[in-house]
């Protein structure tokens, strides 16, 4: 059966409890470390770190043996690998707002495995809507994770072989670009899958949180 490529988008809204902040604490930065990758690895909103460091003159440059201090509770925590395309498809994402002087969506590790588990679904399952038969709709999907959120918008697609043809796919429909770039945003998780019916299955949920949520 013949490949094809499709994009949906879906947009639900709900009030749902956020996670209390802790203590701060200070990290010492290791070679070839970036802000990013700090923020991802304590699950910590990027705009909050460089609002606690001041001393950074520059968030794209940083370097090794500086003190960073860690807002929250500063568990760190193992990163699950990512694929290259969900990378990818988070720094096209941010690129684009910063372009626009919009905040940057900090990743969340819980975010990309939801959303890389309706990657697979709809993989599996060979379907491509935002109303899963395995989770449901994007509301239930993540509150049944236990993920906090005031907000989340999903954006899915198949069929476009790399994250910069999902980008370019989405950046092309208004509703998906707006998506995207909403300024209420503060995080985003990214699931890619490939194989299939459609060959590569693609999903974004992008949320707003409450700080330090």
């Amino acid at each position: 059966m013949r490949k094809f490529k499709t994009i949906i988008i879906f947009f639900f809204l709900i009030f749902f409890t956020a996670d209390h902040a802790g203590a701060a604490t200070d990290y010492r930065v290791e070679q070839k470390d970036t802000l990013w990758e700090i923020a991802l690895r304590f699950q910590q909103d990027l705009q909050e770190i460089i609002n606690s460091n001041p001393q950074i003159e520059n968030p794209d440059l940083i370097f090794p043996g500086e003190i960073i201090i860690i807002p929250g509770d500063g568990r760190e925590i193992a990163i699950p690998k990512m694929d290259v395309n969900e990378i990818e498809l988070i720094k096209l994402a941010n690129q684009k707002r910063k372009e626009l002087r919009l905040k940057p969506l900090s990743a969340d590790l819980h975010l990309n495995g939801a959303a890389k588990k309706k990657s697979l679904d709809m993989m599996k399952l060979e379907y491509v809507s935002h109303n899963s038969p395995t989770y449901g709709n994007p509301i239930e999907m993540l509150r049944n994770q236990r993920i906090s959120f005031l907000t989340v918008k999903e954006n899915i697609g198949a069929g476009y072989k790399t994250a910069d043809e999902m980008f370019a796919a989405w950046m092309n429909s208004s509703v998906h670009r707006e998506n995207i770039l909403s300024k209420k945003a503060t995080h985003i998780g990214v699931g890619y899958i490939q194989g299939g019916l459609h060959g590569h299955y693609w999903t974004i949920f992008i949320v707003e949180k409450k700080q330090g949520g």
